[in-house]
């Protein structure tokens, strides 16, 4: 504690100093000098809705890291203008995404969760594909994500495989198992 009052005391050239003297992003630094603590995160566990009413794929998306990073990005410039997105970029990052069971993990700042959960859910599409975004979790803790990404993914998958029948083929299995073991 007694580093991060020191830190308030400095000018912004012994900030950076100091942040390249402990090899730290400077961004971060400076954010804990503003903030007078450490900046806290919050991850938030999301599910996309993909509309396929009328196409003739059955799932017209594959859902990724970048197409749902620059989904949130678009809709947090176009909700909350350019100044909301540049407070959001310092933080926001797609940590993780199932294209199967169309679950994300999303980090970001806790001053900005509400802003960026809000945006999130005014996405109406990615791409030209309908898509619709609803939170399962929000936690303080990655470790504490991921265990309810988990589990809302096995109980999905459990759902798939009564949906498919015999028709569930053995690479859907193999990657969707491979989905249960990332870190």
């Amino acid at each position: 504690m007694g580093e991060i009052h020191a830190l308030r005391n400095m000018d912004d050239d012994e900030v950076f100093a100091y942040a390249k003297r402990i090899a730290a992003p400077y961004n971060l630094v400076m954010q804990t000098k503003q903030l007078g603590r450490l900046p806290v995160v919050q991850y938030m566990v999301m599910e996309a809705f993909i509309d396929t009413a009328g196409k003739d794929q059955s799932d017209p998306l594959i859902l990724t890291q970048l197409n749902s990073t620059k989904a949130i990005r678009d809709s947090i410039q176009i909700n909350f203008g350019e100044c909301g997105l540049a407070a959001c970029l310092g933080s926001l990052q797609v940590k993780y995404v199932n294209p199967i069971t169309k679950l994300c993990v999303i980090r970001v700042s806790r001053e900005d969760h509400q802003k960026v959960w809000a945006a999130i859910t005014m996405v109406r599409s990615i791409g030209k594909i309908p898509v619709s975004f609803n939170l399962r979790d929000v936690s303080g803790s990655i470790r504490a994500c991921k265990k309810a990404a988990l589990e809302c993914e096995e109980a999905k998958f459990e759902y798939y495989k009564l949906a498919a029948g015999d028709r569930i083929t053995p690479k859907f299995v193999e990657t969707m198992e491979s989905c249960f073991n990332k870190d």
